[in-house]
């Protein structure tokens, strides 16, 4: 009987090992398959697994599962760990305040989003499933008085994005060849040039819109690597830092300020349980993030998120 367990618990150990390495391998490398792409969401956990492997493996006495297993828990872990390290700050330009905000097919509390940029003080504001009831919405909760500069493409559903600034935007474009229609728009903030997107990537939710996503992400890197200045995208990237395609854009140059400002594994998505942080603040690498942080929107699905950041010197 002992051989029995002992055979079923080293059995069990590796079927663990192999699927942890293996999905090791698919946030590696960027696989589009719509199942993969939505187990990547998990990557956190996946040390947990090696660990449980780990104790299997020690249990039934195994030393090169052991060996195998604690190696794999501790690369997974230091994968994690940057994330929980702040940069240190070095740019010497103003402090702005940016809140995206996924305002739920137009359904969010418009008010609380005012409220929100009132308490603090928000510079630059990105929406996205914005749609006209949604932009009437906030005119009548006050936006215009905190941010009086705006550039909106307001559609019906979720395709809509928005932009509202406290300094004036010009040069306002709907960007094309996007599952939805992100908006982008410049800017000067006490003498620094920025290049502002409202972005919204397709949901991986069907195989078809998988391929689209990854095309959309690809095609914002493209565009953010065009755009003079300093470059802030913010939005709902339906992705998190564990997948490739996420971080091909958020690198050589750009950075994803939750990262930068070590906030750690906080969720957007969904609002009431999160599970995937899908919302972001993406940023030129000159750009410091002081501070990001989610904050809950009455009505939306998604958390909205505020960062803190500062810019490059004029």
């Amino acid at each position: 009987m002992r051989r029995v367990l002992r055979g079923s618990a080293l059995v069990v150990a590796w079927a663990i090992l192999v699927f942890t390495i293996a999905m090791l391998a698919v946030r590696q490398l960027g696989v589009t398959q719509i199942m993969l792409v939505a187990l990547v969401v998990g990557a956190p956990y996946f040390a947990v697994f090696a660990a449980v492997a780990a104790i299997l493996f020690a249990v039934t006495r195994s030393r090169v599962g052991l060996v195998t297993a604690v190696t794999l828990a501790i690369l997974l872990v230091g994968i994690q760990i940057p994330r929980f390290i702040a940069d240190t700050a070095t740019a010497t330009g103003p402090d702005i305040t940016v809140l995206t905000v996924n305002v739920a097919h137009g359904d969010a509390d418009a008010a609380a989003i005012v409220d929100e940029i009132r308490t603090n003080n928000a510079d630059l504001l990105a929406v996205q499933e914005l749609t006209p009831a949604e932009v009437d919405a906030l005119t009548r909760a006050g936006i215009d008085d905190l941010l009086p500069y705006s550039f909106t493409a307001a559609l019906p559903v979720s395709d809509g994005t928005g932009l509202w600034s406290r300094t004036p935007l010009t040069d306002g474009t709907r960007l094309s060849d996007f599952g939805f229609v992100p908006v982008q728009a410049n800017t000067v903030i006490d003498g620094v040039a920025v290049t502002m997107v409202a972005f919204h990537a397709m949901s991986p939710a069907t195989p078809r819109d998988t391929v689209q996503w990854a095309k959309d992400l690809d095609r914002m890197r493209a565009l953010m690597e065009s755009y003079p200045g300093t470059v802030l995208v913010a939005g709902d990237f339906n992705a998190t830092g564990d997948h490739r395609q996420f971080r091909d854009l958020a690198s050589a140059g750009f950075v994803d300020a939750a990262e930068r400002a070590g906030s750690g594994l906080f969720r957007t998505f969904p609002s009431d349980r999160p599970l995937a942080q899908l919302d972001h603040v993406v940023t030129s690498d000159t750009v410091d993030a002081l501070e990001v942080h989610p904050v809950p929107i009455p009505d939306s699905d998604h958390l909205a998120v505020s960062a803190r950041l500062r810019l490059p010197g004029a």
